[in-house]
Formats: C-alpha cells, sequence, structure tokens
C-alpha cells in the first residue's frame, strides 16, 4: 500500500473514535466545512511529521489514527467521572499526572487501562513491523505538515466555537474541538485578553472601605448542602453551618464553573469576578495564563491597607498557585510546607488544622486589618479509596452500606468536619475585639456520579454564607437564601465593608443591601 493510501485510510478511520466518544458528536457529513477542514488537516500535520521522522508510512498512519483514539479513550475516562470531556488545557496538566498520581490515575477505570496497554503494545509493534520509505525528502515532508499546519489553524479560527464543550462537541466532533481549542487557547491574544478583563473588572476600581474589618474567605473542598440529595440525609447533619445561615448577612445556593473538580475555576472566579464567558479560552486553567501581576480582589484589599494570606493545605506548584498567588498580589501563600506535622483527616491535612492556621494569622496581624484566603482539602477525592467502618453509614444517612453508598459516607464525614470548622471559626471570630467578616463556600459539588444516580437527584451548585461577628442577632429564625453567582462574591464582601453597618437594623440592614446588589447583577 503507497504512502497516500495509507494517509487516506487513516483519515477516514479517525473520525471513527469520534463516534464513542462522550457526549455524543454529530456524525462527519453534518459538520461544517471548518470543522472537517480543522479535522482533517490536524491528521495530515500529525501524518506527515510522523513521517518525516521515521520515514514509515505504515507508522505515520498508526501514529495519525491512534492519536484520535487515545484522546477519545481518555476523554471518556474524564467525562464518566467529571461530566466534562477532555479540553486543551488538560494537556499543560499531563505533568500533574506523575507528581500527584493520587489525583488523578484513581478514576481510571480498568477497561480504560487495558485499552491503552493493548495501544501501546500495538504502537511498538507497528513500529517495529512498519517498512522504511525510500528516498523520503524530510524537507518537503516537514514542508508539507507546516502548510497542513496553517491550514487548519486558520480553520480553527474560524470555527464558531461557544467554549461549552458538551455543546461544541455535539455539533463540530471531539477531536475537532480539542485539536481548535488547543490552537486557539495558544494565541498570545489569550492570556492578553484575559489580563485585560480583569484590569477593567470589579476589583479594578478603588475604593476606600468604611470599616476595615477582617476579612476571612474559606474555599471548601467538595462542600454543598447533602441534604438535597433526600430525606436520608439527616437533618441535623450540619448544625453550625445552619446556625451560622440564620444569622448571617447573606447565604444560599452559589452557581459555580466546576463540577466534581477543577478546584482552580472557581478559586479563579472569585479572585478575578470574571464569570467564564469572559475569560474566553482561559476558562478552563485561567492560572496557565496568569504571567505577571494582575488585577485581583487579594490586590482590592491590599490598596485598602490590608495584609493579605493565601494558604492552601497542599503541594504549593499544584495548579501553580506557588507562581499565581504572588502575581495576585497576595503577600503570603502558605502551602503545605507551612502544615508540617498538622492535625489530618483521611490523607489529607484536616479543615480543622486549617481553621487554627488561620487563627494563627490573626493573632499574629493583632490590630492590623487581614484578608485571609484559604482553600481546605480535607474532602478532597478519590472517595473510593477511603476506608469505612461497619455500621458508620447510620451516623450520616439512612441509604444503607456498600457500593456508592461508602463513597457518600466518606464524603459525609468529611463534610461533618467542614461544618465543625465553620463552629470553630465564628465562636473564635465572635469572641474576638476586632470584627470580623466570614465568607465560606463550596468549590464544586464532590464526584459522586453513582450516588446522583441512584438518588435521582443531580446537583450543579453548591452553597454559601456570608456572616459578620459584629451583627446584631437576626430576628427571623430561619434566613432566606439568595441564589448567587461565584463571581458575585468579591464585589459582596467589598460593599459589605464600604457601607457602614447600621447599629439599629443589624444583620437584617446588612442582608437587604446585598441582596439588592445580587438582584441587580442577576
Amino acid at each position: 500500500m503507497s504512502g497516500a493510501a495509507i494517509f487516506l485510510f487513516a483519515l477516514a478511520m479517525s473520525f471513527l473514535p469520534d463516534a464513542i466518544a462522550l457526549p455524543r458528536c454529530a456524525p462527519p457529513w453534518r459538520r461544517s466545512t471548518a470543522a472537517l477542514a480543522t479535522h482533517a488537516f490536524s491528521v495530515a500535520t500529525v501524518f506527515l511529521l510522523t513521517l518525516a521522522v521515521s520515514t514509515r508510512p505504515l507508522f505515520a498512519g498508526f501514529v495519525a489514527l491512534s492519536l484520535t483514539g487515545l484522546l477519545v479513550v481518555v476523554s471518556n475516562a474524564k467525562y464518566a467521572s467529571l461530566r466534562e470531556p477532555l479540553v486543551f488545557t488538560d494537556l499543560s496538566l499531563f505533568s500533574q499526572l506523575f507528581r500527584h498520581p493520587r489525583m488523578y490515575l484513581p478514576f481510571l477505570s480498568a477497561g480504560s487501562v487495558l485499552v491503552l496497554g493493548i495501544g501501546v503494545a500495538v504502537f511498538m509493534g507497528v513500529l517495529v513491523l512498519s517498512t522504511p520509505l525510500p528516498e523520503a525528502s524530510q524537507g518537503l515532508l516537514v514542508g508539507g505538515a507546516a502548510v497542513c499546519a496553517l491550514i487548519h489553524a486558520l480553520a480553527a479560527r474560524a470555527l464558531p466555537l461557544t467554549n461549552q464543550p458538551d455543546t461544541d462537541q455535539s455539533h463540530h466532533g471531539f477531536y475537532t474541538v480539542f485539536v481548535a481549542g488547543l490552537l486557539n487557547g495558544l494565541r498570545p491574544s489569550t492570556g492578553k485578553t484575559l489580563r485585560t478583563a480583569m484590569s477593567r473588572g470589579p476589583f479594578s476600581r478603588t475604593a476606600e472601605p468604611a470599616t476595615r474589618p477582617d476579612v476571612i474567605v474559606i474555599q471548601s473542598e467538595s462542600f454543598f448542602d447533602a441534604r438535597r440529595l433526600g430525606p436520608e440525609v439527616r437533618a441535623d447533619l450540619l448544625p453550625y453551618f445552619d446556625a451560622t445561615c440564620a444569622g448571617a448577612v447573606q447565604c444560599g445556593q452559589l452557581e459555580v464553573p466546576a463540577w466534581g473538580a477543577n478546584t482552580m475555576r472557581t478559586e479563579f472566579s472569585l479572585l478575578s469576578g470574571l464569570g467564564a464567558a469572559e475569560q474566553g479560552y482561559a476558562r478552563f486553567y485561567p492560572y496557565a495564563y496568569i504571567r505577571k501581576p494582575c488585577t485581583s480582589l487579594a490586590g482590592w484589599f491590599s490598596r485598602a491597607g490590608y495584609h493579605t494570606v493565601a494558604m492552601h493545605p497542599y503541594h504549593g506548584d499544584f495548579f501553580g498557585r506557588d507562581r499565581v498567588m504572588p502575581l495576585l498580589h497576595f503577600d503570603q501563600f502558605l502551602d503545605i510546607r507551612h502544615f508540617d506535622g498538622a492535625q489530618r483527616a483521611g490523607p489529607y491535612v484536616a479543615d480543622l488544622a486549617v481553621a487554627d492556621a488561620i487563627q494563627a494569622q490573626l493573632e499574629a496581624a493583632g490590630d492590623s486589618p487581614a484578608f485571609i484566603m484559604a482553600m481546605t482539602i480535607e474532602n478532597h477525592g478519590p472517595l473510593h479509596l477511603e476506608r469505612v467502618s461497619a455500621g458508620e453509614a447510620a451516623s450520616y444517612h439512612a441509604f444503607g452500606e456498600g457500593k456508592p453508598w461508602d463513597d457518600l459516607t466518606a464524603y459525609l464525614r468529611h463534610l461533618v468536619n467542614a461544618d465543625a470548622m465553620i463552629g470553630q471559626l465564628t465562636r473564635y471570630l465572635a469572641g474576638r475585639k476586632r470584627p470580623a467578616v466570614l465568607c465560606f463556600y463550596g468549590d464544586h459539588v464532590p464526584a459522586l456520579s453513582e450516588v446522583y444516580r441512584q438518588t435521582g437527584v443531580q446537583p450543579t451548585d453548591s452553597e454559601y454564607l456570608i456572616w459578620r461577628s459584629d451583627a446584631a442577632p437576626t430576628p427571623s429564625p430561619r434566613q432566606e437564601r439568595v441564589r448567587t453567582r461565584i463571581e458575585s462574591l468579591g464585589q459582596l464582601l467589598i460593599d459589605l465593608i464600604s457601607v457602614p453597618l447600621p447599629a439599629s437594623h443589624g444583620a437584617g440592614a446588612s442582608r437587604t443591601n446585598a441582596a439588592s446588589t445580587e438582584n441587580q447583577q442577576h
């Protein structure tokens, strides 16, 4: 078989993996010219480059074809756990697979591992058995690859992407969307667009705070009110959360840009004040595009005279936080090294240890105002790796034991600890002379797909609350819930300290002001 025939066969077969991709894709004959050109010329680029290096047409065809299949297998494994197909920024996280394998490898199914293993074996076999192409012109092949790369880059730019992976994939095909996202996301304008949006965002304006209470923001790993799963979950599961909501300035469900993982997306939306649409192609991994100081919520507090601290009890290089946090105007970033010897709950640093670290930072600040943002990790999965004792489920829910309920039991065990963290901090803050504002929210719901399937509940929102230590007790035993978006929380905090708290109205008046702001934003 000639090299041209091998390429045409590989190109035709490269559309087959799209047929098994999740979510389902439109067949090739229903796709736009730009989508087909992006796919075809990308495959041609891979084929020609591999042929230039190996001089083996059969091997080059196999590589071009197997690349599309490999990406689909990995994408389907991700989709099964996180309800999102593989996106181009996942490539930049590849090194973390080896540095932090516990975060990723347990989500690969045995079937996926088997398919990948077979693929590697076939790859080596084809390399050995394929015959070289006589008198192959490497210069001509590389030149042809460059022309193909230019064509599919132009086609990718013309592709009308929404940056909603499910929607884009259903219209254009998995491989096309992945390649188009990669090419468009690598353009220098992507980072520039993000930085420009941040510089014009809500935290670019300078205002003089009317008061300077300490402000503590806690992004609680996988926190949401699990009682939404049904009456089988104990009603008294979260007593401190309930009590704090009853006296909160504002609380309710929180729209977040992540589901089951990708904490950094929620984190960045809070710090930037930007919604996913405003972030463009950077929305999937915004920290990858932060390379110089940018406007942020921490920067606003820094200009207002606050000492700014970020803490995350995990490795600082995870998501590049050790590089990014100073660029977002945090004076300090405390990672796992700060928590050496700290209490653990399961494999990670306990939420209560993070509460202790927050209190230590406030004590060290004394009478100077502090802005502290803590990202907890105790409730990070994989939950199915945690051990559950016989009969433990009854302490949290009445669904029973075994799979998938053991995963839920492990999750609720940590959720109760997050609730205890709220109790510890509100008691501490209420007993201090300095006033304080506590903002507590969940970064995303946990990746418990089978639990959701069994219960018939598919949660997408987490929960949040904003509480002031110097607010008068509210006369209402139950706080009215206000639904809001993560990118709105920072402005709510600024509004809260920029307007004096009326002594005669207490929390009720502050709640009205904050709710009014949110209603206008909606």
